[in-house]
């Protein structure tokens, strides 16, 4: 799956020529990695990036990778991706996507895993179900509902929320996670400041699920 995700995104890269696309790369740090709300780097920071082409049409790919620390030997997430977006009316848009997740540093067998994501926008509002039949290679489907809210403050800075749940037979427990931040921009830079709670209790696992500020900063090209 990955090499079709990667065919597709270069295909997609070299068309270019014959229509309008929209290319970019965005450089990130982050003092903790979150992925729905648990920590993917131990809590230590992490320097992320992608690589993005979009056309006119709606269709859109591109590959994003962040280093990563699960206290085992995965090192490296590099993540490939693939859809398509547009407008329903004036009020409603949606999306739907296909993420391939890779970990490298594994000398057996690997954690790979296909997640199907679709999305539906209304004003300010986002609500998006995320799907996979093998989660992290284990043979267990994964569930994920989200609920995202934007309000803008003003014309640089806007209060996000987020709300998710998290169930299937992956999961020993199902959970849920909860956000509240600020966002926005200022010298070019893209900002944002977030306090993150989620409802799990493992004692051996505080480094992972402990409630956390996290901040991240980038840059678009």
């Amino acid at each position: 799956m990955k090499k079709i995700l990667t065919g597709l995104i270069t295909a997609m890269a070299l068309s270019t020529a014959v229509q309008a696309a929209d290319v970019s790369g965005t450089v990130s740090f982050t003092n903790d990695y979150r992925f729905r709300g648990i920590s993917q780097t131990l809590g230590d920071p992490a320097v992320q990036g992608s690589l993005d082409v979009g056309f006119d049409n709606g269709i859109y790919a591109g590959i994003w990778g962040s280093n990563v620390n699960f206290d085992d030997d995965a090192n490296l997430e590099i993540d490939y991706y693939a859809g398509y977006g547009n407008d329903i009316n004036d009020d409603f848009s949606y999306d739907v996507m296909a993420a391939y997740y890779t970990y490298s540093g594994y000398s057996g067998e690997d954690y790979d895993y296909l997640e199907l994501i679709t999305s539906l926008y209304y004003g300010d509002f986002g609500f998006s179900y995320a799907y996979a039949d093998d989660y992290a290679n284990s043979g267990d489907e994964s569930h994920y509902l989200a609920v995202d809210y934007s309000y803008g403050i003003n014309d640089a800075v806007s209060l996000d929320l987020h709300a998710g749940h998290s169930f299937g037979d992956a999961y020993s427990d199902d959970y849920e996670d909860y956000s509240i931040g600020l966002s926005g921009n200022a010298v070019g830079l893209d900002l944002s400041l977030a306090y993150l709670v989620n409802d799990l209790d493992y004692d051996d696992t505080d480094d992972y699920d402990d409630d956390a500020v996290v901040f991240s900063v980038s840059r678009t090209f």
